[in-house]
């Protein structure tokens, strides 16, 4: 079923409109979720895809700051033909229910270390200020700073301890304790239990995800710069909405429903295989993913339920395999998306935790001149390399910072050179480093300010890595053969809190996913210019991007926690450019 849209206020075309047609029978009718489209210059848009639909189980929606829906004139339907629709939208000056969750955070100053830490760590996990924070910080409307600043110490010393219990939803979710769960109702994570000794040492701040200075100027950033009043926002006050659009009026969104409950992270595409390969961390379990019909078919990781496994990352190399590290049982594990058949790696050591694994250019995983991949051990801060046609697993120890531990480190990203003989990383608390795996030996170190952290990155075939630079809002480009910054990039929304970047090799320009703003944005590195791409959805939070190497439509999911909330779809996005062959 098409649909054809129109889109007008006070009765002229606007262009540059999401509009979003729903299948709320999508299960039903073995159908994506949504498909959503950009209006062009006459104000029109057609949405295709929902190919089982019927008109009463379709919902309408439409999205452009500054704008909202106020009614829909349905055309009579007719067998065989578009379904026709006028939108007629109305000027709105108070966007408190259109702008992201980033753009409560206009007052969080750049240069206060302590809201960059609260842009970039605090906004890794879930969005801020989420709807929890904003009924907490609702709470505290007319107390003065100092007793405000005193409520949010309080509310994250005491997140241990109500996370232990259970009972503590509140506001800063990703804090020491919740930090080790998928929730406040759900198991420790990575392996471990109340009763073991690296769970207590978590639990204190000399070895958590936060130490004691960034809890201190995160909640000093909080109460100082985080409002109470999330009623009205002027349009004006959000300099992101002049963004120029990465789209035109092919561009489609489609989006895949996983009923998971979740949290479904990652997605990855090969070119041997039909379907789209996907993991749910807390559930155990990958999926493949029919984008002909928008169902999952779910796989358990081998050893689940019995033993929890934790699927993080997954990525694909060129001969078709899917590499999947394995948080919960410190592995790996290769699956050919042929056959379906399994290969786990197990030896990385208790509480290593495996992360990421290193890719090229076009993000396939990278093998070096030796075979082996290499990966992040976040546990340990350890790079790690593994033969797959042995086993055998050699790791690193990476440096960190003066009286640093190593978890706090959170040795997360990286990527391999072009000629196989170097690994580039990233550490959330503020390192870029280079290493020689020929050597094995650190031949580089950048290091940057507390907030800034420095998260997933990419490489393109000149060995220039992009950086995305969470807590400061921008994309850091460094020549690894210059051994020099190239640039960095601001973001048009600083506190959208960039989480991972990919380097487009077809189009050569890079794109952001950022976690905190409902949008992918889209970086022309040889001029410097970014657009902005809106996804169709609220707490749209993005780990990745993926591309369909063939078609150059790009993948993900949203991956927000906590888990139960959702929501859980994966994304499909036809950029609706010309692509070069």
């Amino acid at each position: 079923m098409d649909i054809q849209g129109s889109v007008l206020v006070a009765g002229k075309p606007l262009a540059g409109v999401l509009v979003t047609a729903e299948d709320r029978e999508s299960g039903a009718n073995d159908n994506p979720a949504s498909v959503s489209g950009f209006t062009d210059a006459e104000g029109r848009v057609t949405l295709r895809g929902l190919t089982n639909a019927r008109p009463h189980d379709l919902a309408l929606r439409t999205h452009k700051l500054g704008y909202r829906l106020e009614v829909q004139e349905w055309g009579t339907p007719t067998a065989g033909q578009p379904l026709t629709v006028t939108l007629r939208l109305a000027a709105t000056d108070n966007v408190a229910d259109q702008v992201p969750a980033s753009a409560w955070m206009a007052k969080f100053p750049l240069d206060d270390r302590g809201a960059r830490f609260v842009a970039g760590q605090c906004a890794g996990c879930h969005q801020l200020p989420s709807r929890q924070v904003q009924r907490f910080a609702t709470s505290l409307a007319g107390l003065g700073q100092a007793e405000r600043q005193e409520r949010w110490t309080e509310a994250t010393r005491q997140e241990n301890e109500r996370a232990k219990e259970r009972v503590w939803r509140g506001a800063v979710q990703l804090m020491r304790g919740l930090a080790l769960r998928f929730s406040a109702d759900s198991p420790v994570r990575w392996g471990l239990n109340e009763s073991h000794p690296e769970y207590a040492k978590l639990q204190t701040a000399d070895f958590s995800v936060f130490n004691q200075e960034e809890e201190a100027i995160g909640a000093t950033a909080l109460a100082r710069y985080l409002g109470s009043d999330f009623t009205t926002f002027r349009l004006a006050d959000y300099p992101a909405a002049t963004t120029p659009l990465a789209v035109t009026p092919n561009t489609r969104i489609t989006e895949y429903d996983l009923h998971a409950g979740g949290w479904t992270r990652e997605i990855a595409w090969t070119p041997a295989s039909n379907y789209l390969w996907l993991v749910d961390d807390s559930g155990n379990r990958i999926a493949k993913l029919d984008p002909t019909t928008g169902r999952p078919h779910w796989i358990a990781v081998p050893g689940a339920p019995q033993h929890p496994q934790g699927p993080h990352t997954i990525n694909a190399d060129r001969d078709g395999n899917i590499w999947v590290t394995l948080e919960e049982s410190y592995s790996i594990a290769k699956i050919d998306s042929k056959t379906e058949q399994w290969r786990v790696y197990p030896g990385f050591g208790d509480f290593s935790i495996a992360h990421d694994t290193c890719v090229d250019n076009e993000r396939y995983v990278a093998f070096d001149a030796k075979g082996r991949l290499w990966l992040t051990l976040i546990g340990q801060n350890q790079l790690a390399s593994l033969d797959p046609a042995t086993g055998e697993i050699q790791r690193f120890p990476m440096p960190h910072k003066d009286g640093e531990v190593a978890f706090h480190a959170a040795l997360y990203g990286c990527v391999m050179s072009a000629d196989r003989k170097h690994v580039w990383f990233t550490q959330l608390n503020g390192i870029v480093g280079g290493f020689d795996v020929e050597s094995g030996k650190l031949d580089a170190s950048l290091s940057f300010p507390l907030g800034t952290i420095p998260h997933r990155m990419a490489i393109d075939d000149h060995d220039v890595i992009y950086v995305a630079l969470s807590g400061d809002g921008t994309v850091l480009a460094y020549d690894t053969h210059a051994g020099k910054e190239v640039a960095r990039y601001p973001l048009p929304d600083r506190n959208s809190s960039p989480y991972a970047v990919t380097w487009d090799q077809r189009r050569r320009l890079v794109w952001v996913a950022a976690s905190n703003a409902d949008a992918i944005y889209r970086l022309d590195p040889a001029t410097g210019k970014t657009a902005v791409l809106p996804l169709p959805r609220e707490r749209a939070f993005l780990r990745m991007i993926d591309i369909d190497r063939k078609t150059g439509d790009l993948w993900t999911t949203y991956a927000h926690l906590p888990i139960g909330r959702g929501p859980n779809y994966a994304v499909k996005i036809e950029v609706g450019d010309f692509l070069p062959k």
